[in-house]
């Protein structure tokens, strides 16, 4: 049944299908052309110089690194949470799903206010111990950029493994205790191999995420021997203003990237989750009291970043209590802060109009990826995933350039045109699930009944996808509303957004100004997440 209607899901995905690879193939077309310029001289420069084979080693470290402590560190807590039901576990895991939409530059602020060598933590240290000097001193070095990917994909990981593992049936486990398995060998022989699956894909979604990180690296690392492919390509763009060599190296990236994607895309295929679900065991006593230990390790990590941007918005270094940002801001009287309510405004408006387009067109291609059960369309939108959104804003502002019309409303139409391009695969693979889960004989029923395709996609499907749209809709405007490495590298100051305004004033060591804005930021997103957690209520059952 889901191939004999798939034409009509087919033709309503071809607007999505057409806006995706021509907003991804233009720009990819231009990047190329600007490094296939004088004979490929800076293509050629880049392919044999052992700086770009360095890069490479250093961005699969950390990516890798990252992928593999966020996951391994996860396991141990989703076990518990996957086995034991306790008051407060919802409440950790609908923290953990917040880490979706809280933007990077929040985290990389969060870090510098709380880890930095003059710090929260630090400034909390020195109280406790008498000292007159830092005792930690974590900032602008390697260790910072993986505790910052940590910090960011650990709740991902957590989330994903524990959802998975709290669906398998339990039946297997115990028919391995009965006949005699203790739990170390029904772990390795029945459990793990099924949550492998899972596992990998977590791994899988952490590394990519990682290998494209830009601002983490920029300030964290605060130093170009931590320098990867996304920052040395801006770094060329901004600095070096060498247009043809971060052109080449965006397509070394771009090889990469995707020859890891296509490896990887069989290790992500969905599948649907049983309806045997597993019961969860009422913790009582020292399960209760590891419980509470546990959710007090995972706040003690999550929180204090992002509670002392709040913090920082309303104290002085000293921890003299002031309005003196939040009055800058309304006031606009101030440098950097008389941009603060177009950075505002720009922020949402951007991230509204193309994560409604995202959602709109998203919803289309994962009906006909469902329809057809094609693996080329999820492969199709995952494309712009491999480039990486410096290399995605660098080929949108060779457009720009092609186009020669250097005015306002033409940077907001391509800053909007690549977040599109950057958000509508994550879209696509949000709704994709949902898409799957329809049973098919409801809309068999409405087909029998008489009813044309148009009308039983309206009508049956389309609010059964209300949950997982919900959902791609808070994703999606997330990831626009905290989006920096495109928008940086295209707008070239003509387009100030929320995120772009906290890094011009991290750079400029206006911290108390930043975590004003990045409370206002927060709570945008956090508006978000609530949208998008309202929505579970009429998943697909």
């Amino acid at each position: 049944m889901r191939r004999k209607f798939s034409g009509y899901y087919t033709l309503k995905a071809l607007p999505g299908i057409a806006v995706l690879t021509v907003l991804f193939l233009i720009p990819l077309f231009l990047t190329f052309s600007y490094a296939f310029r004088d004979d490929g001289k800076a293509l050629i420069e880049v392919f044999t110089d052992p700086y770009t084979y360095r890069l490479l080693a250093f961005t699969l470290e950390g990516a890798l690194l990252s992928a593999l402590i966020s996951v391994v560190a996860a396991l141990p807590f989703a076990a518990f949470f996957s086995r034991y039901a306790f008051p407060g576990r919802r409440a950790v895991l609908t923290l953990s799903g917040l880490s979706f939409t809280i933007p990077t530059i929040l985290v990389v602020l969060g870090f510098v206010i709380w880890y930095g060598n003059n710090g929260l933590l630090n400034t909390l240290l020195m109280n406790i111990t008498g000292k007159d000097y830092s005792l930690l001193r974590i900032l602008y070095s390697f260790k910072a950029i993986i505790l910052a990917h940590v910090y960011l994909n650990f709740p991902i990981a957590f989330l994903l493994i524990t959802n998975a593992w709290s669906q398998l049936p339990d039946t297997p486990e115990k028919a391995a205790y009965t006949l005699g398995a203790d739990r170390k060998r029904t772990f390795f022989s029945v459990t793990f191999p099924r949550l492998l699956p899972a596992i990998l894909s977590a791994f899988i979604l952490i590394f990519l995420f990682c290998f494209s990180s830009f601002s983490i690296i920029l300030v964290l690392g605060g130093n170009p021997a931590y320098s990867t492919f996304e920052t040395e390509i801006y770094r060329r763009v901004h600095i070096n203003v060498d247009r043809e060599g971060a052109a080449a190296l965006s397509i070394f990236a771009f090889f990469i990237t995707g020859i890891m994607l296509i490896l990887t895309s069989p290790a992500r295929k969905e599948s649907k989750a049983s309806r045997q679900q597993r019961v969860l065991i009422r913790a009582r006593g020292r399960y209760l009291a590891a419980a509470i230990l546990i959710m007090l390790l995972i706040l003690l990590f999550i929180l204090p970043p992002i509670l002392s941007v709040i913090y920082r918005a309303f104290f002085t270094k000293n921890g003299d209590f002031t309005l003196r940002a939040w009055r800058d801001i309304a006031e606009g009287s101030t440098g950097l802060m008389s941009t603060a309510t177009n950075g505002i405004v720009n922020s949402f408006m951007i991230a509204l109009v193309s994560s409604l387009l995202a959602v709109f067109l998203g919803a289309r291609i994962a009906m006909a990826a469902a329809k057809r059960n094609s693996w080329f369309l999820p492969v199709l939108s995952s494309l712009p995933m491999a480039t990486g959104s410096v290399t995605l804003g660098l080929g949108f502002s060779f457009l720009a350039a092609v186009i020669g019309q250097d005015s306002l409303l033409l940077s907001y139409i391509l800053v909007s045109l690549a977040h599109l391009t950057i958000i509508l695969p994550f879209a696509v693979r949000t709704i994709i699930p949902g898409a799957k889960a329809i049973p098919d004989s409801l809309p068999a029923a409405a087909y029998t009944l008489g009813v044309s395709s148009g009308k039983t996609m309206r009508k049956v499907e389309y609010p059964l996808l209300s949950s997982y749209r919900r959902k791609a809709f808070a994703f999606a405007f997330a990831l626009s509303l905290g989006e920096v490495n495109a928008t940086l590298t295209l707008s070239d100051g003509h387009v100030s957004t929320l995120p772009i305004l906290i890094y011009r004033m991290i750079s400029s060591y206006n911290y108390q100004g930043a975590a004003a804005l990045g409370t206002l930021l927060l709570a945008e997103a956090l508006l978000v997440f609530a949208i998008g957690e309202g929505g579970k209520k009429h998943a697909i059952s």
